[in-house]
C-alpha cells in the first residue's frame, strides 16, 4: 500500500483527482514498480489510504483498464494485465476469458480515427516512390530545407488552387510532419504561460495538450451544429479574447458539425474586431460527401488564419506528413521552430507524394475514397434510423467519419463504453473530447474502421448495449453516479 500512498494527489489542480490516481498508477507499472499480475487494493482501501472518495478510485480503474494497463476479474479483484496464478477451478475458466488480449475479442471496432490499411494507395506510391528512386538516387534521402521540399511546396499551392480556391506564395507553406507537429509549432512560436487559447468544446484532445504544454490558459467555447454557440463566444470575448482560436470548421472531431458560411464570415470578423489569431485544422475537408466545403482560411483576407492540413487521415498516417499555410508576418518564426523541432519532414516522403500530386493518382485516390466512403456513410445513417432507440439523439454529419450521439442526461458514455467493449463493440466515450476529461453523456462513432459488411450489425449490437443500459438507468438511477464530476 505504500506505494500507493506515495502518489501525490493535489486537490488545488485543475485536473481531476480520479485523472492524477490514473496517471499515478500508470507511472507505477510503467517504472515497473507494479508487476504484471500484481492484484490492486480494493476500492475501499485504496480511498480510505488516500483519503479520497470511492469514486474516484472506480473513476481511476475505469480509465486503466480502458487503456490496457489493469484487468478486472469479478469475484476476484483488479490485477495489473498479465496473466496470474491459477485459482479455483471456476475462476480459471472466467480468466481465460477475460485474459484474452483486449483486441482478439473486439469484433466491431467503432472506434478509429484512420482509414483503414487496406485502402492505403500502396501501388501507387510504390510506383511514386521507385520513380523517384530512379530520378534522384540518393538525393531522395537528403535533408531537404525546413520549410520543406521546394517542388513539393508548389504542388501543394496547385492542390490549394484547385481545390479550396486559396491563392498563396510558395513561400508560406510549411511542410510539416503531421497535423499535431502543426499545432505543436504554431503554439511554441506564438503562446507564451498564461495565454488564453479558446477552443471548441468538445475537441480534439491533442490540441488540448499542445495548448496546455505551453503554459496555455483554455477556455471552452459551445459548439452547436452550426459552429460556435455566438452568445458564448462574444461573452467570453468581451470578458478576455485569447491569443488564438482553435477550430475545426468542417466536419469536426469528433461531433462532425460544420460551421454555416455566416458563422465563418463571423469569426474572420470577430478576430479582427478582437485582435486574435486562428489555427484552422482541416481535419478531413477532402472527404465531404454533398457540397465541397470551403476551408476558413478561404475568407481570410487579413491574414489571421493558420491553415493546417494533414494527410494522415485520408492517405497514410504512417508518413506523417502534412502543412502549415501561414499569415505573412508569422512565417519566419514558423520556420525556425520547425527547425529547431526536428530539422525537415521526410525528404522521401515529400518527393514521393509530390509525384503523386503531379500525375493525379493522389485526387484520384481521394475520389475512390469519396465514394467508398459515402456509400458506408449511407449504409450507417439507414441503421442507425432502423435501430438507435429514440431517447438516444445523434448528429448526421455531410462528410468525415464520425457520428456524435447523446444519451440521456445522466446516463454516461464511459458506462456504454464498459457495456459495449464485454460484447466485442469499441466507441470512444465522449470524455476525452473535454480539457479536464469530465464525464459526458456524448460518444463518438466512426466508420473508418469498420468493414462495411459488419457495420449494419455492429450498429444493432450498439442499439441492444444501449438499451440494456438505459434499463439499469430506469431501475437503478444512482447508476451513472460513478461517472459525475466530483465537488
Amino acid at each position: 500500500m505504500d506505494r500507493f500512498v506515495s502518489i501525490h494527489l493535489d486537490r488545488s489542480s485543475d485536473k481531476p483527482l480520479y485523472i492524477q490516481l490514473y496517471e499515478g498508477i500508470v507511472k507505477l507499472i510503467e517504472e515497473k514498480k507494479l508487476t504484471p499480475g500484481e492484484k490492486l487494493p480494493t476500492i475501499r482501501k485504496l480511498s480510505s489510504a488516500l483519503n479520497v472518495n470511492t469514486v474516484t478510485v472506480v473513476n481511476a480503474y475505469r480509465l486503466l483498464e480502458r487503456d490496457g494497463y489493469i484487468i478486472s476479474r469479478v469475484g476476484s479483484g483488479t490485477y495489473v494485465r498479465a496473466a496470474v496464478k491459477p485459482v479455483d477451478e471456476g475462476e480459471i475458466k472466467e480468466s481465460v476469458m477475460e485474459e484474452r488480449d483486449v483486441a482478439s475479442q473486439v469484433h466491431y471496432d467503432f472506434s478509429g480515427a484512420f482509414i483503414s490499411p487496406e485502402y492505403f494507395p500502396v501501388e501507387n506510391f510504390k510506383r511514386a516512390i521507385n520513380k523517384v528512386l530512379d530520378r534522384d538516387g540518393g538525393y531522395a534521402f537528403s535533408y531537404s530545407e525546413s520549410q520543406g521540399y521546394l517542388p513539393f511546396r508548389y504542388s501543394l499551392g496547385k492542390y490549394l488552387s484547385r481545390e479550396y480556391a486559396i491563392e498563396v506564395p510558395v513561400d508560406l507553406i510549411h511542410v510539416v510532419s503531421g497535423a499535431q507537429q502543426g499545432i505543436d509549432i504554431i503554439s511554441k512560436a506564438l503562446l507564451d504561460f498564461g495565454d488564453v487559447v479558446f477552443v471548441e468544446t468538445p475537441t480534439y484532445p491533442g490540441a488540448i495538450d499542445a495548448f496546455k504544454s505551453r503554459g496555455a490558459r483554455i477556455v471552452e467555447v459551445s459548439l452547436t451544429q452550426d459552429g460556435p454557440d455566438m452568445e458564448d463566444l462574444m461573452a467570453k470575448l468581451r470578458f478576455k479574447p485569447p491569443k488564438l482560436f482553435y477550430t475545426m470548421p468542417n466536419f469536426q472531431n469528433p461531433t462532425g458539425y460544420s460551421y454555416s458560411e455566416q458563422k465563418k464570415k463571423e469569426l474572420i470578423a470577430l478576430s479582427r474586431k478582437y485582435d486574435f489569431l486562428i489555427i484552422e485544422d482541416d481535419h478531413m475537408n477532402d472527404l465531404y460527401y454533398q457540397e465541397r466545403p470551403l476551408p476558413l482560411k478561404s475568407l481570410d483576407a487579413d491574414g489571421r488564419v493558420f491553415y493546417i492540413k494533414s494527410f494522415s487521415k485520408l492517405f497514410m498516417p504512417g508518413l506523417r506528413l502534412g502543412f502549415i499555410l501561414a499569415p505573412e508576418p508569422f512565417s519566419k518564426k514558423l520556420a525556425e521552430v520547425k527547425y529547431f523541432s526536428d530539422i525537415t519532414s521526410s525528404e522521401l516522403a515529400q518527393r514521393a507524394l509530390d509525384v503523386m500530386l503531379k500525375d493525379g493518382s493522389f485526387y484520384e485516390h481521394a475520389e475512390k475514397m469519396r465514394k467508398l466512403f459515402s456509400e458506408r456513410w449511407n449504409l450507417a445513417i439507414k441503421a442507425l434510423k432502423k435501430y438507435i432507440p429514440p431517447k438516444i439523439s445523434w448528429f448526421k454529419p455531410t462528410g468525415g467519419l464520425f457520428f456524435w450521439m447523446t444519451l440521456p442526461a445522466g446516463c454516461y458514455s464511459m458506462n456504454l463504453y464498459s457495456k459495449a467493449v464485454k460484447n466485442g463493440l469499441l466507441i470512444t466515450p465522449g470524455d476525452f473530447f473535454y480539457p479536464d476529461r469530465r464525464p459526458s453523456t456524448s460518444f463518438r462513432l466512426s466508420i473508418a474502421q469498420i468493414p462495411p459488411q459488419k457495420l449494419v450489425d455492429g450498429i444493432k449490437l450498439l442499439s441492444e448495449c444501449m438499451i440494456e443500459l438505459l434499463e439499469e438507468y430506469r431501475t437503478d438511477p444512482l447508476k451513472g453516479d460513478m461517472y459525475k464530476p466530483l465537488l
